[in-house]
């Protein structure tokens, strides 16, 4: 048999065992969820391109950036927390202990995005120095802020309970799939549209994904759980939120950052210009969010039972697949970018090159491994945050010294720039630090040694 018959058998039985999977199955699950929401998602994109230009995408969009980086504070890291807490508190028994964690994170989360809200209403107050043009939209903005905090925040509560469904349909079905409703008619009544009436049709859409998430949560798994008890350890989980704070503002800023630095360093239209790229990222990062839906609470459980040949295991079939699937997305959509950027208008047909940036920034982190979850999972929050800041410094950097000057071309390379800084810090450090390697070369060196 030739060596390339023997690699084609391998692989396939390979993925005959990955599809029988239990985090396979909810990959597929989650996938579909998500390039359901994510058509739904470029038809949004492309009729609000259409509806209000470059320089009005340009305006929703900065709002938007912000109110997604505040509703992330807002949450104070509870979300994401929860996908490690509440696995670990099933699998200790401790009910009583579970309700309370979630009781205490949803009247957080209530009590600060409600403070970000009033705080954003104080831009319609004339003696604050902000443009006559964005004082609606930036009060607007902070309004959004609070169901947008509970999508994320219910979230999580659903992917520690094994929900892949409850967790992604509301925000990432349901909520563009409302906007979408209002956006065509909009267009097909030929109706005047600007961004303050967009930014109340997207608070509109988060609320009701806020709170069918709710609904289906309670009915399924809330009333299953007795009256709130002690919070065992609570004051540790406390601090425990905090790096996970800070890993989800990393996270978000990450993606909103460059959208930001555009409004600010090269106005309006630049934005918007770059707009079709950014919501295009999520297209190419599918593969790697679908599969950690179930593998970040699949970890948390096997570092909690000390299983690390099966988080090796898992880890490598992980690695492989998802910069596989991650390198056919971007050559998929890279090579089609004069087609898709024609899509939204003639306007954003200079942005098509900019996807090739973007993909390989995607394939070069899918093939580093999850390092953020197994750092996190292994409780070991803090080094993955330490990573994303390394790689955030160098995103404000390149924006700082280049879009002034080159404008959604630099936005594209600090995206590059960034990815590359911080998975090399914590590849460097996992191999240090816990002893593993999750990229596909250490995938490749295990599979070797072990022939």
């Amino acid at each position: 048999m030739s060596s390339f018959s023997r690699l084609l058998q391998n692989a396939l039985h390979e993925g005959r065992k990955l599809a029988a999977g239990p985090i396979a199955r909810a990959s597929g699950l989650s996938m579909a969820i998500r390039l359901s929401g994510m058509g739904l998602l470029f038809v949004q994109a492309v009729l609000t391109a259409r509806l209000l230009g470059p320089a009005g995408y340009g305006t929703t969009a900065t709002v938007l950036s912000a109110a997604q980086v505040l509703s992330s504070a807002a949450m104070l890291g509870f979300g994401a927390l929860a996908v490690r807490e509440v696995p670990a508190r099933r699998a200790a028994e401790q009910p009583g202990a579970l309700a309370a964690f979630l009781r205490h994170s949803f009247i957080a989360t209530l009590a600060v995005s409600v403070v970000v809200a009033l705080v954003a209403s104080l831009a319609l107050v004339p003696a604050v120095p902000v443009a006559e043009a964005m004082r609606h939209p930036f009060a607007l903005g902070g309004v959004l802020v609070v169901p947008l905090a509970f999508v994320a925040l219910f979230r999580g509560w659903a992917q520690g309970f094994g929900q892949i469904a409850m967790a992604q349909v509301p925000g990432e079905f349901l909520r563009p799939a409302v906007m979408v409703s209002v956006l065509v008619t909009v267009a097909i009544g030929g109706l005047a549209f600007d961004p303050s009436e967009y930014l109340i049709a997207a608070t509109v859409a988060a609320l009701a994904a806020a709170v069918v998430a709710w609904v289906w949560i309670a009915r399924k798994e809330l009333r299953h759980l007795p009256a709130p008890g002690e919070w065992v350890g609570g004051r540790a989980i406390m601090a425990a939120s905090f790096p996970f704070l800070g890993m989800g503002m990393i996270a978000i800023l990450q993606g909103e950052l460059n959208t930001l630095l555009l409004a600010a360093l090269a106005g309006p239209r630049e934005t918007g210009l770059f707009q079709p790229v950014a919501r295009l990222m999520p297209l190419l990062a599918l593969p790697i969010q679908a599969a950690s839906m179930r593998y970040a609470p699949r970890m948390a459980e096997f570092w909690h039972r000390e299983e690390h040949e099966r988080i090796l295991s898992v880890t490598g079939t992980f690695t492989w697949t998802t910069t596989l699937l991650t390198l056919l997305a971007g050559l998929a959509i890279a090579g089609a970018g004069p087609w898709l950027m024609l899509v939204f208008g003639r306007d954003f047909s200079a942005s098509a090159p900019l996807l090739w940036i973007v993909a390989a920034a995607q394939v070069f982190n899918a093939a580093c491994g999850p390092l953020g979850v197994v750092f996190s999972m292994a409780g070991r929050t803090g080094i993955a945050v330490f990573g994303q800041l390394a790689g955030l410094a160098v995103n404000i950097a390149v924006g700082l010294l280049f879009i002034p000057h080159y404008g959604a071309a630099a936005a594209a390379m600090g995206i590059l720039a960034a990815t590359v800084t911080w998975n090399v810090v914590l590849l460097i450090a996992i191999r240090r630090i816990l002893g593993i390697d999750t990229s596909i070369l250490g995938v490749l060196a295990r599979r070797r040694s072990a022939r």
